[in-house]
């Protein structure tokens, strides 16, 4: 390494800030974000564990009046009225689903939160479990519309990812 290298290589790492030693224990235990879509699953696995929790009050916390979801291309639910009939008809039917959160990755750019994320879930004695990817629009603060698309995963096809259940 010639003089004119290690000059260079020494003051580039002069200008980079002091980053934080983390214990395993911090590295292994990751919180969920601050952004909205987060916010709300984290909101959404604990109400789908309480009756009555899917009322459109509490949609209206995370979501404007006239929100929408769409999967696969398909819109599915308009507005706060719709999804607290669409949650409230699946919580009904039994069983476990969960939104894991954190994400598998997230980022935002201006109003929009990019998420792929797992889905998982259980009813009548059998597991499910999908991959989730898609962006929800922010709008004053709450989601406007969350856009999705899922791909099912099948452990007879090849290895599950390592966070969904399978028992």
């Amino acid at each position: 390494m010639t003089m004119m290298t290690r000059l260079i290589a020494g003051a580039a790492l002069a200008l980079v800030p002091a980053l934080p030693v983390l214990a395993p224990a911090a590295i292994a235990a990751p919180v969920a974000s601050d952004d909205p879509v987060s916010q709300m699953f984290v909101w959404w696995n604990e109400a789908f564990k309480t009756p009555g929790a899917f009322s459109p009050e509490n949609f209206r916390k995370h979501f404007t009046e006239d929100a929408t979801l769409v999967l696969e291309g398909k819109t599915v639910i308009n507005g706060v009225e719709g999804w607290a009939k669409h949650f409230q008809k699946i919580q009904a039917g039994g069983g476990d689903v969960e939104i894991v959160v954190p994400f598998k990755d997230m980022f935002r750019v201006g109003d929009r939160v990019y998420t792929y994320h797992v889905i998982r879930s259980r009813r009548s004695g059998k597991t499910a479990c999908s991959l989730a990817a898609g962006h929800g629009v922010i709008r004053d603060g709450k989601i406007a519309s969350i856009v999705l698309v899922r791909s099912e995963l099948d452990a007879a096809k090849g290895p599950l990812d390592p966070q969904c259940w399978t028992s």
